[in-house]
């Protein structure tokens, strides 16, 4: 298996989403505090702009969860589930 694949069993393999205008990883940074977010987005250092707006408009509001999105797709393997 690849670093791309997460599983290959009863005659499926997961693998990243190779569709090219898939996005590799979406990012999104909430505030533990009162969990307003960043709003997703495949652009790391403006989720991490936006947390620093974030805390210096609440100044108590300096913790802070990544949430990382990855896109990933099902095919049958070859004589797998996905041939009648």
């Amino acid at each position: 298996m690849s670093v791309y694949t997460a599983r290959s069993t009863g005659g499926w393999v997961v693998v990243r989403e190779p569709a090219p205008e898939a996005p590799s990883v979406v990012f999104e940074l909430e505030c533990t505090t009162c969990c307003h977010s960043s709003g997703a987005t495949e652009d790391l250092e403006a989720a991490q702009a936006w947390a620093v707006r974030h805390v210096t408009a609440s100044p108590t509001h300096t913790g802070f969860r990544e949430i990382a999105h990855r896109f990933w797709r099902a095919f049958p393997t070859a004589g797998g589930a996905g041939e009648g």
